[in-house]
């Protein structure tokens, strides 16, 4: 059982040789009207995977629609007949017109599912063929292998993005499958949408009725039989469904030994073993087939996944079958020999000891002894079950089923205009490029949700996880309805930039809120600032219509930064409004100090470290000169260390360790202020916001000279004004915490960094008295820019 393996090498190849096609094809697109009424169908592994089950509730829901599935050869073409739908060739004229004249093009595998020259202008849905275990397209070193030139190189990954873009939606079951879509095509957070995968709504069926599960058996027993292997009614049902290895043999055909154990496996437990290959696989199981081993090759069964019900377990390597499977709470037996190997070359998204619950077997020796022990109604089996079950959990948020009618919905409000998917003159926020719900912009939301309750609040978000405040609803980056929002909008608050060509709209009022007082330089303020920065800089800061500062320093740096010639509002900072709060004495008050050891999982009684350093320009990695792991160490069992990176750094890894918390993505930073017995920072601007909460301060700043001198500089004399230490040794760090937690806030360091400590928040905060918020919101209500109460 063998199939001529695809190579990505040979596909881009001819990718790269068709370039003058998909050229004129582009062009003639602008000439050629499309049909909102005609839709093409398509998908690697012929009528099948999730494009069926939508095309068959397409025609369910709508008669009148043509449906059009593009075929790859006759048998294809004879099951399209079957199904109601009219065939075409794909790779034909006739192919590429019907690709060209859909409305809506949805496909499972890729573009080339249809005519891959005919999909520009069209609304393309791209569904996939199951939640992502091995990494996908660009997250994959293999997917743009070719042995040529670089420039030739990039010429292949330009077009590889240009075919993500031509994609409006991507269909992920879960927010893990989301992420990793989005991270794979290199599109923004609102083009996938978490809908569920209409390829597992069968399945989904069956897990809620046994009596399907039992057809899909018997569909199973009927289709073997045809084949000449009968299977008897009450014989156990297991299915090995290796994943295809890019051109390469499957490494785990067995040996006469292994094939000998195996069958013995089989007789003692009752069960026969279906073996089926990948469609692009390579290899040969005639050394297991027998009395109880039997081939389901894709000749048998194009499409295995809504029969899956069929099968008591199935084992696998990396193939998403598993994760398909696990919807129906039976044991998964995770096989993979290869897996160094596979891990180094192709790579997973996460290692596979964590998703199979950390049992991954190497050898068929291993896979017969599971077997047994996986005897139906076992102990073992009722845990593989449950481990099966808490699978599911993690990459199916539709266990229910019905992702093709969400599928369809979907599709159709994409056709809709634009400015009937959102409530115009709502308020708009986003805090940090909608990768945190916190900063200024949330403390504005409680104040405007608190005094105009009407108000519809529109939250800017980069994953379906992420909680936004109660009442707002969230929008999906680069979504449609992101995009219709900031354009309709009579308020946005945001503490970045805004992106996406955003032009201020006339009535629209943007306030800037920004992220913190600058101590380092921004924008036109840093050293070797390009032309074309420079002109960008300058159209960014016209988009604003109000800009917020904490302080006069700030004021000054934004005119010079931005060259910003708008109102400044010196309001001070509501981010901070809880923080000047929580203040007694010359601590914040102890009721504070537990709420936020509590939101961050801390014992009351503990010691605590918080350490938040701000990103390095050009940086591809998580900042940790620190090393948390064996600061918590040195600091001893009293000790915990919260480790908050910045919103730049959360793509590149996370703090991990010992008594160590990684607070980075945690969703209010004020949490890790009032948290800390000692806040150490280096270059960041959490330092102006501690010191509004009076928290101890350390700055670890190994690298002072470089930062100061060669990457951005300072704006204020920070080595004579800086309201701690500035240390440059972790042995020196960790002999000031201990001597705080000795003697409290008498430590001898605290009292000479005291007087410094007053001016820092004299010139820095003098604004923050707890009710900023209330200040700005009443500026923005006095402008227009909210209602009137």
């Amino acid at each position: 059982m063998s199939s001529p393996g695809f190579t990505f090498a040979s596909g881009n190849l001819s990718k790269l040789l068709a370039i003058p096609r998909y050229l004129l094809a582009a062009l003639l697109s602008w000439f050629v009207p499309r049909d909102p009424r005609r839709w093409a169908f398509g998908s690697g592994v012929g009528v099948g995977e999730g494009a069926l089950a939508v095309a068959r509730v397409l025609r369910r829901d709508d008669p009148e629609a043509a449906i059009v599935w593009l075929v790859a050869d006759e048998a294809e073409a004879d099951a399209a007949r079957a199904e109601g739908f009219e065939p075409v060739h794909r790779r034909s004229r006739a192919g590429f017109w019907a690709t060209l004249r859909a409305g809506q093009i949805v496909v499972t595998h890729g573009l080339g599912d249809v005519n891959r020259f005919g999909v520009t202008g069209a609304t393309v849905v791209q569904l996939w063929h199951g939640a992502p275990l091995k990494r996908l397209h660009l997250d994959s070193p293999v997917t743009t292998e070719l042995r040529a030139p670089a420039p030739i190189r990039a010429v292949l990954r330009r077009m590889y993005l240009a075919g993500s873009r031509e994609v409006d939606l991507f269909v992920a079951g879960s927010p893990i499958a989301a992420e990793r879509l989005r991270s794979a095509f290199r599109v923004v957070p609102g083009k996938v949408r978490v809908l569920g995968d209409p390829r597992d709504d069968a399945l989904a069926a069956q897990a809620r009725e046994p009596m399907l599960a039992e057809r899909a058996r018997g569909e199973l027993r009927r289709i073997l039989a045809e084949a000449g292997t009968e299977i008897p009614a009450d014989a156990t049902l297991l299915l090995y469904a290796p994943t295809w290895r890019d051109g390469e043999p499957d490494p785990a055909v067995p040996d006469e030994a292994e094939a000998e154990l195996l069958r013995a496996a089989l007789e003692q437990s009752g069960a026969h073993l279906l073996v089926r290959r990948h469609p692009l696989g390579r290899g040969t199981s005639d050394g297991l087939l027998g009395d109880r081993i039997h081939a389901l090759g894709s000749d048998l069964l194009r499409d295995p996944t809504p029969l899956l019900g069929g099968v008591d377990a199935v084992i696998t390597d990396y193939s998403s079958i598993a994760l398909d499977f696990a919807l129906l709470g039976r044991p998964i037996v995770w096989f993979a020999p290869d897996l160094e190997r596979y891990g180094a070359s192709r790579g997973l998204y996460e290692p596979l000891e964590v998703t199979s619950a950390g049992r991954v077997l190497r050898d068929w020796g291993a896979v017969a002894a599971r077997i047994v022990e996986l005897a139906p109604g076992s102990r073992e089996a009722r845990l593989a079950g449950a481990e099966a079950r808490a699978l599911a959990a993690r990459y199916h948020a539709h266990p229910e089923g019905g992702a093709a009618e969400r599928v369809l919905a979907e599709i159709r409000r994409l056709r809709r205009p634009a400015r009937e998917l959102v409530v115009p003159g709502a308020v708009f926020f986003e805090s940090f490029y909608g990768r945190q719900i916190g900063c200024n912009p949330l403390a504005i939301d409680r104040e405007i949700a608190g005094r105009f309750p009407g108000v519809t609040r529109y939250w800017s978000v980069t994953s379906e996880t992420q909680q936004v405040p109660p009442g707002a609803i969230p929008l999906l980056v680069g979504g449609r309805e992101w995009l219709a929002a900031r354009r309709t909008a009579r308020l946005l608050v945001v503490n970045d930039w805004l992106r996406f060509g955003f032009r201020r709209a006339r009535g629209q009022t943007v306030l800037q809120t920004w992220h913190g007082t600058m101590l380092k330089h921004l924008a036109l303020g840093r050293p070797d600032v390009g032309l074309r920065t420079r002109i960008a800089i300058r159209r960014e800061s016209r988009r604003w219509s109000l800009l917020l500062s904490q302080n006069d320093h700030s004021s000054g740096q934004f005119r010079s930064s931005y060259a910003y010639r708008g109102e400044i509002l010196e309001l001070g900072y509501p981010r901070d409004d809880r923080l000047a709060r929580s203040v007694a004495g010359d601590r914040p008050n102890p009721v504070a100090v537990r709420a936020a050891r509590a939101a961050l999982g801390i014992d009351a009684d503990a010691r605590v470290l918080a350490y938040a350093p701000t990103w390095r320009d050009g940086g591809l990695t998580l900042v940790d000169e620190l090393d948390v792991r064996r600061l918590a160490e040195e600091l001893g069992d009293e000790w915990v260390v919260v480790a908050r990176g910045h919103t730049r750094t959360h793509a590149f890894g996370a703090y991990g360790g010992a008594r160590v918390i990684d607070a980075s993505r945690h969703p209010d930073v004020n949490d890790v202020i009032l948290a800390a017995d000692l806040l150490v920072t280096d270059y960041s601007s959490i330092m102006f916001d501690a010191a509004v909460a009076r928290v101890p301060m350390a700055f670890f700043v190994p690298d002072l000279a470089a930062y100061r001198d060669r990457e951005r500089g300072f704006t204020l004399d920070f080595e004579r004004e800086a309201p701690g230490p500035l240390l440059t040794q972790r042995e020196a760090l960790v002999a000031r915490a201990h001597e705080l937690a000795s003697e409290g806030a008498e430590a001898e360091w605290l009292r000479a960094c005291a007087g410094r400590a007053a001016e820092w928040r004299a010139r820095y905060a003098p604004h923050d008295d707890g009710h900023a918020a209330e200040r700005v919101v009443e500026v923005l209500a006095e402008r227009g820019a909210l209602p009137r109460e």
